[in-house]
């Protein structure tokens, strides 16, 4: 019979929240390109002029141009992975990655309230936002990527 050792629950979290950090990093970049497409190629509906907020997310979604369609939906997606990784963090108890987490989860909402702006007035400042709180969110996870490592093992001295 085979014995199941249980991993450490710290190793595991930080993979996943390394994992998770990619994960973002790589929407993102995808978010970021399709933000330049809609900003330089697509016409918003006339109708969707004045919209705010959820009207504005739905406007987006079910009228847009499919640039924004997608845009909107990866937007979105960002914000559950944003608050996956803040969970991650939370449950390893480490102070630097909870606030580094929390910080690109805050930008990441930041672009998408920007974002449902942008679909009601098209404003060059909501859009300025939506690319600079791109930036920050993308500097966080890459923080994570490269700066979150796996918890040195402690050696009892024997004493």
């Amino acid at each position: 019979m085979s014995t199941i050792r249980p991993t450490s629950n710290k190793r595991t979290g930080i993979g996943g929240l390394r994992a998770n950090s990619l994960a973002a990093v790589v929407m993102l970049v995808t978010e970021f390109a399709l933000g330049a497409i809609v900003n330089l190629y697509a016409t918003l509906p006339a109708s969707d002029a004045g919209k705010t907020f959820i009207a504005a997310f739905g406007a987006a979604v079910t009228d847009g141009p499919v640039a924004l369609t997608l845009h909107a939906l990866v937007g979105t997606l960002l914000l559950i992975t944003g608050i996956s990784a803040l969970v991650r963090a939370s449950l390893l108890r480490g102070g630097a990655l909870i606030t580094v987490t929390g910080v690109a989860l805050l930008a990441v909402l930041l672009a998408w309230l920007s974002g449902t702006r942008f679909v009601g007035d098209s404003s060059n400042e909501a859009s300025l936002i939506m690319a600079l709180a791109t930036a920050v969110a993308i500097v966080c996870y890459a923080a994570i990527l490269f700066g979150a490592t796996e918890p040195r093992e402690r050696h009892s001295t024997g004493e």
